[in-house]
């Protein structure tokens, strides 16, 4: 009796610590992970007959026996299977996942309280709720959200970083690039309150924040230059490229820049524009090896397509549905190959032998200019000449893959998700599950964009919300961004993520203005100083107590290497480029392809405009997580490791940026220790503490008598890269400042943001 006292007394102190439970917050996660897989969506693997994620089925008696009986543990199966000690009956088996002790009493007290099922708080439409109050702290709404979650757990927010920090931190996250040390002194000594402000909005009217907006939209498209598989032959997408980075400089709207990918040419009457942007659709890859079946792979076209688009667009994985009904999300086998005759109307093949360039169906980048100029060249040039001119005015204006429904396919449910094992006709449709689909309209890839951007779809706004934040605080409201299904990680502020999403919509799917709440926020602002509390209560930063401070990304890194050393060109748009890379990389696939490196200012260019093969992606690109872009990516990865920073000290562009960087250093002044310091603060932002400044100048100083004692170093040193050094500086001093322009944008304030 005493041992049931105390195990009732243990309970109960439980559950008043742990209040209320929640489906969504506290059930959900345990059943999706280790219950759906037998007890959810998918009838085929579904045992029992039992449904957990449905109520009636949980509900529901079967032989005189409930699974569970809202409000009695003793009536409710589920409870006698998860504690029982016999290993034929235990609940999930013994020999798959087990529950822990804590979500087993999650689950008791979830069934005492009555066993409340919720609808995925994901797949409920989102509204404005009631603002929290604030005292004394905060920009906008924003701040009003985080105060109140920070309160709960007794944190304040961290006090606003240094002027100098913030406008090194915004610039980065605005525009992939630092800012200027003229603008550093600009904001510093601007002292009006609209300060900040007025330079968020100078960083989005440049056209650097196209280019740094676009590579983050390029890996959820996965854009490449190539082709892909073994040939892995040259692809020119890029003019779709251009389309992106113009579509955030002109600040389209989300929806429209969501129909315009969909489904721009479906529009009445579809501009060239429109038309190019369904080169989304057709970024993925194509198998040009010999001996691959046309139907299988024009079938893989297709379903990529559908899952890239529930990816990117609804942030769940439509892929489980291809082979069967989806484990946890309400999505059925056949709504799949719904979504499938969507894209299923094109006139393609699957397999193309040595296909170089673009498959059809394509367009002519910019047709009326290329026909116009091609008149002029035939009129100017012959022969040999002619040719020439005319292969310079292709590579301007090449055939780019779009979408163009010329040829009306049945479509049909695959077993297995096989090509070759075909079920039941379907016809065109939507997700039912989400939001009310259309009636009486033409289903059609138009009818999808629309009904994505509708305003009453729950994911949409939501997910682009969530990966915009993830993009500026360094982790998403949702920490799992891939993924808002069922097995999506619980919002650390779901009140502050409904708010932004539907304050996102009723502002017209303005991406500025959303991007703007967001940096001039307070919560944005902090110093991203810590602390032990700090770190003990919030030290994934999940609540902001903190400042953001996030590794640079892979383009981010390198682009930031050439701004500062003066060798990067800001030409905007156009083809991609062959840069550096590794001697022999691309040995054992050159057989259908030869590297050939371009020179001069095609060096230089933005890493978003650097080519992507996609079977060989280049190295110091995937050192710091940049995808092969061989599949969709909408989260990439932060690791750290060693080979990072040994890329960053040996690899040619950042040794050949330093050396320029040396160059500038050198000019500024004849006295060694000003030098340093003025290269400090123009890397940083900040002018360097007085340990800084020592440790800087012994080690220039150790480094030049190295040099002096071997001259020969600093000439070998000084010839890494193509760019060439002024010959009147002394070389042996030269190649002591390359060391110390290395050293310092290896730092970990150059490296993070």
């Amino acid at each position: 009796m005493i041992r049931i006292l105390i195990t009732f007394l243990f309970c109960a102190l439980a559950s008043i610590s742990r209040g209320e439970v929640k489906y969504n917050k506290d059930v959900l996660p345990i059943l999706a992970a280790k219950c759906f897989s037998c007890h959810g969506e998918d009838k085929v693997k579904r045992k029992a007959n039992l449904r957990l994620d449905d109520k009636n089925s949980a509900y529901a008696k079967r032989d005189g026996v409930q699974a569970i009986l809202p409000g009695s543990i003793n009536g409710s199966e589920l409870i006698n299977r998860i504690f029982t000690n016999n290993k034929s009956e235990v609940m999930p088996p013994s020999d798959e996942v087990s529950l822990s002790s804590s979500e087993k009493a999650i689950l008791k007290q979830w069934i005492t309280e009555g066993a409340r099922y919720q609808k995925h708080w994901a797949f409920q439409s989102h509204s404005k709720p009631k603002l929290p109050s604030v005292v004394d702290w905060g920009r906008n709404e924003i701040d009003n959200f985080i105060l109140k979650q920070m309160s709960e757990v007794d944190l304040l927010p961290q006090k606003p970083t240094e002027r100098e920090m913030l406008i090194r931190r915004v610039s980065l996250d605005l525009t992939g690039l630092p800012p200027s040390l003229e603008e550093v002194d600009r904001f510093l000594e601007d002292t009006k309150p609209n300060a900040y402000e007025k330079v968020i909005d100078r960083l989005l009217a440049s056209p650097r924040y196209g280019e740094r907006m676009a590579v983050w939209w390029l890996d959820g498209a996965r854009y490449g230059d190539s082709h892909g598989y073994d040939n892995d032959l040259e692809n020119s997408q890029w003019p779709w490229r251009n389309w992106v980075i113009e579509a955030f400089n002109q600040n389209m709207s989300y929806s429209q820049f969501t129909i315009e990918q969909l489904a721009g040419d479906l529009l009445p009457n579809p501009t060239e524009s429109q038309v190019l942007a369904t080169g989304f659709n057709r970024n993925h890859r194509i198998n040009t090896e010999g001996g691959a079946i046309d139907d299988e792979w024009r079938t893989e076209y297709v379903i990529d397509r559908v899952q890239t688009m529930g990816s990117v667009w609804m942030g769940i994985t439509l892929s489980c549905a291809r082979c069967h009904d989806h484990k946890y999300d309400p999505i059925s086998q056949r709504e799949f190959y719904q979504l499938f005759a969507l894209f299923n109307n094109l006139d393609e093949k699957g397999f193309i032998n040595n296909l170089r360039g673009s498959a059809e169906p394509r367009m002519r980048y910019k047709k009326e200019n290329f026909d116009f100029r091609k008149k002029q060249l035939q009129s100017k040039f012959k022969d040999a000449q002619l040719k020439a001119a005319m292969d310079q005015l292709e590579s301007e204006h090449p055939f780019v893959m779009i979408m163009k429904d010329s040829k009306i396919r049945r479509s049909f449910i695959l077993n297995r998700g096989q090509y070759d094992s075909i079920g039941d006709q379907v016809y065109p449709g939507l997700l039912s599950a989400f939001s009310k689909v259309p009636k009486n309209i033409l289903m059609n890839r138009l009818a999808l964009a629309r009904w994505l951007t509708d305003g009453e779809h729950p994911l949409t706004a939501r997910v682009v919300v969530n990966r915009l934040w993830e993009q500026f605080f360094g982790i998403g409201i949702v920490k799992s961004s891939e993924n808002l299904g069922v097995q999506a990680d619980w919002p650390s502020h779901p009140e502050l993520l409904d708010w932004l999403a539907s304050d996102f919509v009723e502002n017209g799917w303005n991406v500025k203005r959303l991007i703007k709440q967001m940096v001039i926020s307070a919560t944005y602002q902090q110093s991203a100083n810590t602390d032990a509390r700090r770190q003990r209560i919030d030290p994934e930063n999940r609540l902001l107590s903190r400042g953001p401070r996030n590794r640079l990304t892979a383009e981010m890194l390198r682009d930031q290497s050439l701004f500062f050393s003066e060798l990067i060109v800001e030409k905007h748009g156009g083809p991609s480029m062959w840069v550096y890379q590794p001697v022999g990389l691309w040995r054992e696939v050159e057989k259908r392809g030869t590297f050939k490196q371009d020179h001069g200012e095609k060096l230089y260019r933005r890493s978003l405009y650097s080519r992507i093969r996609r079977t060989v992606a280049h190295p110091s690109m995937l050192l710091f997580d940049a995808p092969s872009r061989e599949v969709c990516t909408v989260r990439r990865s932060s690791t750290n490791t060693p080979l990072q920073a040994l890329a960053l000290m040996n690899e040619v562009t950042y040794v050949e940026a330093s050396k320029k960087f040396a160059e500038k250093i050198m000019n500024y002044s004849t006295d060694s220790r000003d030098r340093i310091e003025w290269a400090f603060r123009s890397a940083t932002s900040r002018g360097p503490e007085k340990d800084e400044l020592e440790i800087l100048v012994n080690g220039y100083e150790r480094r030049l008598a190295m040099f002096n004692a071997n001259p020969d170093r600093a000439k070998k040193l000084l010839r890494q890269g193509e760019s060439f050094i002024n010959p009147a500086f002394n070389k042996v001093e030269l190649a002591a400042l390359v060391t110390l322009a290395n050293v310092i944008l290896n730092l970990d304030e150059l490296i993070n943001k």
